[in-house]
């Protein structure tokens, strides 16, 4: 008798890509696809010898593993053992047990190089766990009403978690040194430069989600969306919210003349109701179309009145 494996799949991933693979893991109980992911065994896992009990979970207790190849990925202690245990039972089982899918080209050891893989710079978490669903044999049926406005907001919500880095830094007002002005005409050439890119990026988001965009991608009513069209327009959204980003770290690693910092730095904070208003969004989005109904509206609102006390501060200096 062949003893029926515990999980349809155990995840295999390092903690800096949790927030991809938590929502994986999501998707796939609302598939009702049995996985091995750790937080929800936390009680369970308390207190044993995790090198035995994972070993049995990622050896034994699995229908299939899946492996979330990144760089993380490849130098973590915790990775290297599951991997091992992973690989232990590949090398006995008549069928394909490790299914990898790749955040980025790392090679693993012993992950041979024409093992057939998922790249996740094209798939969304809901996205690969109905793959991962179809794999393991449970139906997944058609595409539910709205599945548009979902696929947008997970590939928004996906990609922007990796702009986690460049958040922070924002959010300290921090930023590496770029370039320097000595002269007051070349950092004042350089602010009204980039005061115009300001207007761009701003203008940028409105073009991105106008109403002709939004039917092209999502499609004309009782028509259904392009796939493709509607990631394309996630990754303009999003691209345009990165450019804030990098546009006010350009601003403060700009080092001026010592009474033009003031103004570098009040024209830097003119950034921060529009990635609050656009990340606000996003988390509404989200919400919306998990529930299926929703009316949203972004508004785009700055206050320029300190830029402008500070430049003519320095006008009339």
């Amino acid at each position: 008798m062949t003893p029926v494996p515990k999980y349809d799949v155990c995840l295999s991933f390092a903690g800096e890509d949790r927030p991809y693979v938590d929502e994986v893991a999501r998707h796939l109980s609302e598939l009702g696809v049995s996985r091995f992911y750790d937080t929800d065994e936390q009680a369970d896992l308390w207190g044993k010898n995790l090198v035995e009990h994972l070993d049995q979970i990622y050896r034994v207790d699995s229908r299939f593993c899946v492996m979330f190849v990144s760089e993380h990925y490849a130098r973590k202690m915790w990775t290297k053992h599951e991997r091992q245990s992973a690989f232990d039972r590949a090398l006995v089982s008549d069928t394909e047990y490790v299914l990898p899918v790749r955040f980025d080209d790392t090679v693993i050891p012993a992950l041979r190089v024409g093992t057939g893989y998922l790249d996740l710079r094209r798939l969304t978490p809901r996205e690969l766990a109905e793959k991962i669903a179809e794999k393991v044999g449970v139906e997944v049926g058609p595409p539910p009403a709205g599945w548009e406005y979902q696929l947008f907001s997970d590939t928004v919500t996906t990609n922007m978690a990796k702009l986690k880095d460049k958040q922070l830094s924002h959010g300290m007002a921090f930023a590496a040194n770029v370039r320097t002005h000595t002269t007051d005409t070349d950092a004042l050439d350089y602010f009204k430069a980039r005061s115009r890119v300001f207007d761009d990026i701003v203008n940028s988001v409105s073009n991105v989600l106008s109403a002709g965009n939004q039917q092209w991608a999502f499609g004309p009513a009782n028509k259904p969306g392009d796939a493709d069209r509607i990631r394309h327009l996630a990754g303009t959204f999003l691209k345009a919210y990165e450019n804030l980003l990098d546009w006010a770290a350009d601003l403060r690693g700009t080092a001026t003349p010592d009474h033009l910092r003031a103004l570098y730095a009040a024209a830097a904070r003119l950034a921060d109701h529009p990635l609050k208003q656009i990340e606000e969004f996003v988390e509404h989005f989200a919400a919306a179309a998990q529930r299926g109904a929703g009316d949203l509206t972004l508004t785009i609102e700055y206050d320029p009145s300190e830029v402008e006390a500070e430049l003519t501060k320095v006008q009339t200096t």
